[in-house]
């Protein structure tokens, strides 16, 4: 199921989401999220205030007005900013057809109906969306912002003008989230650094052990399949592929055909195909640990590389990437421990997990209308 907020404005030029994991339940954390009111952040409420700084310079006492900007307030009077969607309790969709780099902003009157398939060409459409969904004892909120425009020219009029508004739009998304995170409670989330993992039964007594994690805005299927094309078998390993793949650009598209593996199936390590991975654990879209045994450095080298993926509301993951290695002579051991593997691995497998990030979460604003469940 994807969000609603795909329907209004699916394929953006550009997407920025907040996400925060509160210990709130789901009922308590929507209705802190829907009826936020921004202006309750000092800071924000200054910005209004701003305005009537030119009156009181002049002497004049500016009318005393209640400065409130929520969903409710910015959609009232049903001219710049529309409601387009709200499912109680779960997500509210607001947008607005604009031409967003005047002072003075004109905005199209379009009905909800009918915003998604607007394409006169001059304006900038953007939506943007609140989520609460359920995780783990409490609840996790996310803020969407989707930009697009109607012709390639007002693209860039739109992009040249967020590239100045969106610094106080970044801060004031990120304040609100921190101000409801700070309301609802923290949620303490498991350390992945010492949480136990798919495979570490494999190399039980590894001193040696690197973790790296990313939370992905993208559903599980489509990150498992970015998965099940590791290695130069298929696609490339979404690394530097200078060093891992010979120089060719791992593939950045799905393949069909390549939506599983099996256990005991070898993954190639490089393009020549002199070495490779074996699956010892596979569970469908939820994990795949690859490893083996090697020599290296007059010694037997044993390595597990896990990677699991798990989700964190109906549209997103969090994928956790886990090296564990034990080699001899002890000496050989330390040094590839120490010295060689933490950064290489460390840099490999951050570009890795940062690359698949990328692409699933391309993927993801692209799917398919009827992949969509509206409530």
């Amino acid at each position: 199921m994807m969000r609603a907020i795909q329907h209004y404005l699916p394929n953006p030029r550009h997407v920025e989401t907040n996400r925060i994991f509160v210990k709130a339940k789901p009922a308590e954390a929507w209705q802190a999220a829907r009826h936020f009111d921004a202006a309750a952040i000092p800071w924000v409420r200054t910005l209004f205030n701003i305005r009537t700084l030119p009156d009181r310079l002049k002497g004049r006492q500016p009318k005393e007005e209640k400065i409130s900007v929520g969903v409710d307030q910015v959609t009232a009077d049903g001219k710049g900013f529309r409601l387009l969607q709200e499912i109680p309790g779960r997500e509210v969709v607001v947008g607005s057809v604009g031409q967003f780099w005047h002072l003075n902003i004109p905005f199209a009157n379009v009905e909800p109906d009918d915003f998604r398939d607007f394409q006169t060409p001059g304006w900038g459409k953007l939506a943007w969306a609140i989520s609460v969904e359920p995780y783990r004892d409490g609840s996790t909120i996310s803020l969407e912002l989707r930009t697009t425009a109607t012709d390639q020219h007002s693209w860039e009029k739109l992009n040249n003008y967020y590239r100045v508004i969106g610094i106080g739009s970044k801060l004031i998304r990120e304040a609100a989230m921190s101000h409801l995170e700070a309301e609802l409670g923290k949620m303490k989330l498991p350390d992945d650094d010492t949480r136990i993992l798919p495979g570490d039964d494999l190399l039980p007594d590894a001193r040696y052990i690197q973790t790296y994690a990313v939370n992905i805005e993208a559903p599980v299927s489509l990150v498992w399949r970015y998965l099940m094309q590791l290695g130069c078998d298929r696609a490339g390993w979404y690394s530097i592929d200078l060093l891992d793949h010979g120089g060719q650009p791992s593939i950045d598209y799905l393949v069909p055909g390549w939506e599983m593996r099996q256990l005991g199936e070898h993954l190639d390590a490089t393009p020549a195909r002199d070495s490779f991975f074996t699956v010892q654990e596979i569970e469908y879209e939820r994990f795949m640990v690859i490893g083996g045994q090697t020599e290296r450095a007059g010694g037997p080298f044993n390595m597990s590389w896990a990677f699991v993926v798990e989700p964190i509301g109906t549209d997103a993951c969090r994928l956790i990437s886990r090296a564990r290695m034990k080699a001899s002579p002890q000496w050989a051991e330390w040094l590839m421990g120490k010295v060689v593997y933490p950064p290489v691995h460390g840099l490999m497998s951050g570009v890795q997990l940062k690359t698949i990030r990328r692409l699933s979460e391309r993927d993801a604003v692209c799917r398919v209308e009827h992949e969509l469940t509206m409530a």
